[in-house]
């Protein structure tokens, strides 16, 4: 064998050799490196993974939803009993292979112990989860904390953590991509429009209160083109019934996920009451009610919130989709999306301090 031939046959080798390492050391996200991964959370922290978690605790509906949307719902082994999108939550807390947590407000830490997680997903914005982080990390668990999102761009970087931390890098990217593609297109849809409508969103009646600045709700508002009269204002305020007819919007949006009354018996009370029906939302039939999984849809900062955007546009400019909205709007929003999902939603019996405790939450 001549000199040349050698030469040839150890490049051949070598390149294979490159070739093993490379796929040896990509992970299941398309990342280099067969693992750790690690990454600094909401709190600031270290966390790591030597390994992609297949036993995954959700404390929150939005990171059980982000989970399923990235395809690694059936890692999940735990889960809150408000968490109930996609149909096989629902479908897997009746056959007994999702266990319960407890509360998305009142968590229980030594459910979350039982659970043997090797991965938890805590968030944020809700402080009966953080109480409990020193509690799980002395039982030697493995904790991550996301932000709650209060912007698309914010939920994006959550995802993008969660994607990351999984070992779904590229899932998660995707992901990401379609919803800005979507809400990009949505956004096209309605053009430049010359005058926004103005609009009121609101999650309690009595007393008020609604979104101002600084919101998920805001954000939403702001992308379906609809211009919140109580943008001079932060979080989410109580006004006054006069302070409504003050601003007078031209579009009433509530979104509640328990009604006092059915939604229609709503809309006709403040029709009939002295002081609402002096504004204009009310006197031209543009109140909208949104109670359900299309509550869920405005309160849950996931994969879903561009739904929210797509049934706001459709509300505030149904001459533009050529759309008529209904004025009551359930579990049956998927009716008027675009993403093609689907989910069997079960009533769920809460407990008056779970109502109470879920509209604080909006309003802090």
């Amino acid at each position: 064998m001549d000199k040349k031939a050698i030469i040839a046959i150890i490049l051949v080798v070598a390149l294979v050799a490159v070739g093993t390492v490379m796929v040896l050391g990509m992970n299941p996200s398309g990342g280099e490196g067969d693992g750790p991964v690690s990454v600094i959370d909401a709190n600031g922290r270290t966390v790591t993974t030597d390994e992609a978690p297949t036993r995954i605790v959700s404390c929150s509906p939005s990171l059980t939803e982000m989970a399923y949307a990235m395809g690694i719902g059936q890692n999940l082994v735990a889960v809150t009993d408000y968490c109930d999108w996609p149909a096989d939550v629902n479908a897997r807390k009746a056959n007994g292979t999702l266990e319960s947590v407890g509360g998305y407000f009142t968590p229980s830490a030594e459910a979350v112990i039982a659970a043997e997680g090797d991965l938890i997903l805590i968030d944020k914005g809700v402080q009966a989860q953080i109480d409990m982080l020193t509690q799980l990390e002395n039982a030697g668990l493995n904790v991550i904390v996301l932000d709650k999102g209060t912007t698309f761009d914010e939920v994006y970087d959550a995802m993008l953590m969660i994607g990351e931390i999984c070992w779904v890098k590229e899932e998660a990217e995707d992901l990401v991509d379609t919803m800005k593609e979507r809400l990009a297109a949505i956004e096209a849809e309605i053009g430049d429009v010359e005058e926004m409508p103005t609009m009121t969103f609101a999650v309690w009646l009595d007393p008020i209160y609604l979104s101002g600045n600084g919101t998920f709700s805001a954000d939403v508002m702001r992308h379906a083109m609809g211009e919140n009269v109580y943008s001079n204002l932060t979080g989410w305020p109580d006004v006054s019934v006069e302070s409504m007819l003050e601003t007078d919007p031209d579009y009433l949006v509530v979104s509640m996920m328990y009604l006092a009354s059915p939604g229609e018996e709503i809309i006709s009370g403040l029709e009939n009451d002295t002081i609402w029906s002096e504004l204009s939302a009310v006197q031209n039939k543009r109140v909208y009610i949104l109670t359900g999984q299309s509550d869920n849809v405005f309160s849950r900062p996931g994969p879903r919130m561009v739904d929210a955007v797509e049934l706001l546009a459709q509300i505030l400019h149904p001459d533009v989709f050529n759309v008529s909205m209904p004025h009551v709007i359930s579990d049956d929003y998927v009716d008027w999306v675009s993403s093609g999902e689907s989910a069997e939603a079960e009533a769920m019996p809460v407990e008056a301090t779970e109502i109470v405790a879920m509209v604080q939450a909006r309003i802090e």
